[in-house]
């Protein structure tokens, strides 16, 4: 499949700002998964923007308006290419073998362990009964991507996902308490859960196809379409595929519809917009639009 991507933010500001340092994180990654075929990004006031790749491996972008200024505006055109269509096809490791597997890849990239070691107060070491609900345990009789799904299921039944909810809790017990939670609620706990099982998981921010945002069945005739927006899901680690994105608010395997922008330990390292500037201390009006066109049909 192959997407434009549109992204179009204006910051507004009560007094004049000053001294304006803005990082985004928004253009899609370029692997073996998917391809950046060309990125453009456009600031108003006009303004250099350089762009680096952080400790992830996730492509910012920085840009500063030093002069007085009441608005901020840029915006991301991105066409990107997805080429997972099958995210089941990948070579088969023996069941006996998977936790051997594991261990090679921590072996060879010790970085992997700050996706298995990490917690904090979004992904924290889990209590043995959530909502009533026992936390399932890894068994080896089982294949794991056969009980990551199980788990992504689990915490669907434990915690449904509301598209409503526009707010990522600040501390995964908030989300127990709510009883339901945000995109990004869920893969934080699957996050927890894998950890837990000491399987490297990390959190991911990125775009879907439009079609995710279409009208449900029950909804009366006449509904329009929700409004398009970043969503997150969870990649782990799976022996023979590599990172495998698992969301566990659509109940899906990530395909070629996903579109990977930013990878991190959580949610603190994928922000899609840091900024910092010279003001009278009122916090600034954010106003952002996305739209995902895909360049090619659909698959029938």
């Amino acid at each position: 499949m192959r997407y434009q991507i549109e992204r179009v933010c204006r910051i507004h500001f009560a007094a004049p700002a000053r001294e304006h340092h803005v990082q985004i994180r928004l253009a899609p990654w370029d692997d073996e998964s998917q391809s950046l075929l060309q990125i453009q990004l456009s600031v108003a006031p006009d303004a250099g923007v350089a762009a680096c790749r952080d400790g992830f491996g996730n492509l910012s972008h920085h840009f500063a308006v030093m002069g007085a200024h009441r608005e901020l505006a840029f915006t991301m055109l991105a066409e990107v290419e997805t080429l997972r269509s099958n995210p089941f096809d990948f070579p088969v490791i023996a069941q006996a073998r998977e936790r051997a597997w594991i261990a090679d890849a921590l072996h060879q990239a010790p970085r992997l362990w700050d996706f298995v070691l990490h917690q904090g107060p979004l992904t924290p070491a889990l209590p043995e009964q959530i909502c009533g609900h026992r936390v399932p345990s890894l068994r080896d009789d089982r294949p794991l991507l056969e009980q990551v799904q199980e788990a992504s299921a689990w915490i669907q039944s434990v915690t449904p996902f509301d598209p409503e909810v526009a707010r990522p809790v600040s501390a995964l017990p908030a989300l127990f308490d709510a009883g339901r939670g945000c995109a990004a609620d869920l893969a934080h706990l699957l996050i927890a859960l894998m950890r837990q099982w000491s399987i490297p998981a990390r959190f991911v921010s990125g775009y879907l196809d439009a079609s995710y945002f279409d009208p449900d069945d029950e909804d009366p005739p006449g509904t329009r379409p929700r409004e398009q927006r970043l969503h997150h899901w969870a990649e782990v680690l799976i022996p023979g595929g590599g990172w495998r994105g698992v969301d566990p608010a659509m109940g899906l395997l990530a395909d070629a519809t996903y579109m990977r922008v930013a990878v991190g330990r959580d949610a603190g390292d994928v922000q899609p917009l840091r900024q910092t500037c010279r003001s009278d201390g009122s916090v600034p009006e954010l106003e952002e639009t996305l739209a995902v066109i895909p360049i090619e049909p659909r698959p029938a």
